[in-house]
């Protein structure tokens, strides 16, 4: 089964500590006028910047995700434009005045492909524009999540997510155990593969823009613990 089409119905639940208003507050100020939020998955930043008055678009692989951030979208009351495609591929007719994309989607590039990946969101964005992004650090992937087991029981769901540390890459092979009734429960297979980006490789990408970076959960510089990296580029 592809990435994200069971994990969508449980995404929130499962991001429940990712501090999506902390993240927030440190980008708002840097991104006015029009976006677009690649790789938005359930729409949880694309919505945020969306009630702040910028005029978004919300563009993801998966289509079950999309579902999830339009059904969100709907009850908010907002209009977002939400497109179904690869952000390795995407393509606007007009240039925007920022791009974001939150939440380790830049890690699922390979690392042959981010400058290609870079180069298509400079051309996508108006003289001056903000590209803000993150990527789960070395350290994270490599310490933390590598080859290591995690469970999570909820009322509704199981999980158990296992990784395999590769040279550059961690795959990462969930099994949910989703109940049906009573005491009866279908399995459902998920794999994810996520490549290390170092900050040096992805600042070399970023030759042509004038670049920030902050710690992910504290937003001041980051260290070498630093579990979260965060971008603001401008063009």
């Amino acid at each position: 089964m592809g990435a994200y089409s069971i994990l969508a119905k449980y995404y929130d639940a499962l991001m429940g500590d990712f501090d999506y208003d902390g993240y927030f507050e440190l980008i708002k100020d840097k991104l006015v006028g029009e976006g677009v939020d690649l790789a938005c998955g359930s729409g949880e930043m694309t919505i945020r910047l969306a009630k702040g008055g910028r005029k978004m678009i919300g563009m993801d692989l998966s289509g079950e995700m999309l579902n999830v951030a339009t059904q969100k979208a709907k009850k908010s009351g907002l209009d977002v434009k939400w497109i179904n495609q690869d952000m390795t591929e995407f393509e606007l007719n007009h240039a925007v005045d920022f791009i974001t994309c939150v939440c380790d989607g830049v890690n699922y590039i390979l690392g042959k492909d981010v400058q290609k990946f870079f180069d298509r969101v400079y051309g996508a964005l108006k003289a001056g524009g903000k590209f803000i992004f993150d990527v789960s650090s070395k350290y994270k992937l490599e310490k933390i999540l590598g080859d290591n087991l995690f469970c999570e029981d909820y009322d509704d769901v199981t999980y158990i997510w296992s990784n395999t540390l590769g040279e550059g890459y961690v795959d990462m092979d969930i099994d949910f155990f989703e109940k049906i009734e009573g005491d009866t429960y279908r399995r459902i297979e998920e794999s994810h593969r996520q490549y290390i980006h170092g900050i040096d490789f992805i600042e070399s990408c970023l030759e042509n823009w004038n670049v920030e970076v902050f710690d992910g959960e504290t937003y001041d510089k980051p260290t070498d613990k630093s579990k979260r990296i965060i971008f603001v580029a401008e063009k």
